[in-house]
């Protein structure tokens, strides 16, 4: 019960730091995610909290960094290489080495290969404390561009260093060559692991939608478990697991036209998980940086006041000095962040502020040794002492500068998305009207599906579920009434209700649900007698007498499509109002695209619908084309994108 409330605790810290973010949105996130992990610390449960770095690694960090390298805009990435090496492997080298030296100048005490292993534990920056601190600001797309491929890559290159430097102090020995070759082994066979991996986890997810096992149920935990089972498999095989996740990722990110087979639905609940599970690990992060500080304070206050100021001193130096290294890798042009000339002294500051440190160091730092030959490990509190001062430093002094640096984000109306969502749409019907082989009367009921898209841009997706919810009863109430009537066999009704419950989307409620089983789904024993009789009989029936009984069927499904189509529209005309007018509208126009396909054929059916869904593809291609062109903000993309699945959600329903 312990670990459960452990894990209770830091979701419902996460939780409030939100809420008082929402209204005090002027402080960073980060900091107040911080401080509600410090409060925590006031429970007993988490006195003397020690992070557990594997746990940490694998649990939190796997997920999130995968998550990163899935979001992360491959075009860019594509263009990055060198901006990758020279950030996350060259300046990440050196700066461990200048560091390191630096650190024992000026604590001659602590070993020089714990100086180095220091160096490499304040190496590695945090995408997601930098996302955090940048989220408000608009950095330059160059700066910016370069921060976020340093800080997916360059964990490993402190890594290796880390255990580089700490192997040294246990044996006494120090190889370079050695060091290099676990350098590249754990480096490249990462991202080799990674992209292994991750084409191999898309092929097998390719395979159970095209084996028509793309459920929520299926798809979601296969998605969540991915990262997990590559980190492990490359930590087991000596590489680091967190390169291997971000390849993976950024594979996964490659494929998306590929994983867009799967279902709308399955699509929409996979992207709403991923994104709620993001948001909570990235707070939980944080959250457990404040509960480990009071166990980082408690243990250097034994120590002598002259030496807890040399080390908050050498913590600041450090910071100052990383920052120096920094300004002159961008200055001097080590790092090319404009193709015609050199970096200007904005830029080169920025570079230098912008190598914002997280938790991962604090793993780092908290995975040395407790004990050396049954002795305390040495100066392990003291390291992660300095480690933590600098990670604070790293949040805090960027968190103050940028906003008064830089521009603040602006903000997209709605005119801009409805702008941008009628270009979408008129770019779809435009590849539609392109393919001439398509029959003309095919053609254009796929159009004039699309371009009801365009109507009512501002739509209310909660407004629109609450309808469907309601029209859902009223279809149900028609359904009975026509089976209580008599037109329609009970064998009909029971392949309605399971239609209607499985459909994915309907939302109505536990007792809604109960209800249409008593009344339509559960035959007597007299019915579901007859429905085996007829089964039986059936298989004796000549070619014509079957041709009979499917026309007939068809006649009763129309029967029953009109009904409940006639109901449905008297309920929307009964309920709507200038309040409700577009969502009505919008459902509206979801019933009559089914009822139109009643009345098409089983051939021009399938072809419509195929049209349909590729038609939806264009529109994805259009918002995926505008963004990496820069036409359209993030903000801007995504919210085309949720147009476009919403969409595709209320077709899949009435379809």
């Amino acid at each position: 019960m312990e670990a459960f409330y452990l894990v209770a605790l830091l979701i419902v810290a996460t939780i409030i730091s939100n809420m008082v973010y929402t209204v005090f949105p002027k402080i960073p996130l980060t900091f107040y995610q911080i401080a509600c992990g410090f409060l925590l610390t006031l429970l007993p449960l988490f006195r003397d909290y020690t992070l557990h770095p594997e746990f940490f690694m694998v649990g939190i960090i796997a997920p999130l960094m995968f998550n990163d390298g899935r979001n992360t805009d491959v075009s860019h990435l594509g263009n990055a290489f060198h901006h990758i090496m020279s950030m996350a492997v060259y300046l990440a080298i050196l700066t461990a080495v200048v560091i390191g030296t630096f650190a024992h100048t000026m604590m001659a005490i602590i070993p020089l290969s714990l100086c180095f292993a220091l160096a490499a534990i304040v190496t590695p920056t945090d995408s997601l404390a930098f996302s955090s601190i940048t989220e408000g600001v608009s950095l330059p797309e160059n700066v910016s561009t370069v921060l976020e491929s340093e800080s997916l890559f360059n964990d490993a290159s402190g890594i290796v260093v880390f255990n580089l430097a700490l192997s040294s102090f246990l044996t006494g020995q120090f190889s370079f060559s050695k060091g290099l070759i676990n350098f590249i082994i754990s480096f490249f066979g990462g991202l080799i692991i990674g992209l292994i991996a991750g084409l191999a986890f898309v092929k097998l997810q390719t395979f159970l939608v095209n084996k028509s096992m793309d459920t929520s149920s299926v798809i979601v935990p296969f998605s969540l478990m991915t990262p997990f089972a590559i980190y492990l498999i490359s930590e087991h095989l000596g590489c680091s697991g967190i390169l291997a996740v971000v390849a993976a990722g950024i594979v996964y990110g490659l494929n998306q036209s590929r994983l867009k087979l799967t279902t709308t639905n399955v699509r929409l609940v996979t992207g709403a998980t991923w994104s709620i599970v993001s948001n909570l690990l990235n707070g939980i992060v944080f959250v457990l940086l404040g509960v480990t500080l009071p166990t980082v304070i408690s243990n250097i206050i034994p120590l002598s006041s002259t030496l807890t100021i040399e080390l908050a001193c050498l913590a600041f130096a450090i910071y100052l000095l990383m920052g120096i290294v920094r300004f002159l890798w961008a200055k001097l042009n080590f790092i090319r962040l404009n193709r015609d000339q050199p970096s200007t002294m904005k830029e080169a500051f920025l570079i230098a502020i912008g190598g914002v440190h997280g938790t991962i160091t604090l793993s780092m730092a908290l995975s040395l040794p407790l004990t050396l030959t049954g002795h305390a490990f040495p100066y392990r509190n003291e390291i992660i002492f300095v480690a933590t001062i600098v990670i604070l430093l790293s949040l805090v002094v960027p968190a103050f500068i940028l906003p008064n640096m830089l521009p603040r984000k602006k903000d997209d109306d709605q005119s801009s998305f409805n702008h941008y969502r009628t270009e979408m749409v008129n770019y779809s019907i435009s590849q539609v009207k392109a393919q001439e082989s398509v029959p003309l009367a095919d053609r254009n009921y796929v159009i004039d599906m699309l371009a009801s898209q365009k109507q009512g841009g501002n739509i209310d997706k909660t407004q629109i579920n609450d309808i469907m919810n309601q029209t859902h009863k009223v279809e149900i109430d028609a359904i009975t009434g026509l089976l209580t009537a008599g037109k329609i066999p009970q064998n009909v009704a029971n392949q309605i209700s399971r239609r209607m419950m499985m459909t994915p989307g309907q939302r109505g409620g536990f007792l809604t649900k109960l209800q249409f089983l008593f009344r339509v789904r559960f035959p007597n024993k007299r019915a579901r007698k007859i429905k085996r009789n007829m089964q039986s009989v059936a298989s004796r029936f000549s070619p014509e007498l079957n041709q009979k009984l499917f026309d007939k069927k068809v006649a009763i499904r129309k029967i029953v499509e009109d009904t409940v189509y006639q109901h449905v529209n008297k309920f929307l005309d009964d309920i709507e109002n200038e309040t409700n007018a577009p969502s009505i509208a919008f459902v509206r126009n979801g019933y009559n695209f089914r009822h139109a396909r009643i009345d098409s054929s089983d051939s021009s059916d399938d072809l419509r619908n195929q049209l349909l869904i590729q038609a939806f593809q264009y529109e994805y291609s259009y918002v995926a084309s505008a963004f990496r062109d820069k036409e359209i903000s993030r903000t801007i993309s995504d919210q085309l994108n949720q147009s476009v699945t919403t969409d595709q959600m209320v077709y899949m329903e009435q379809g």
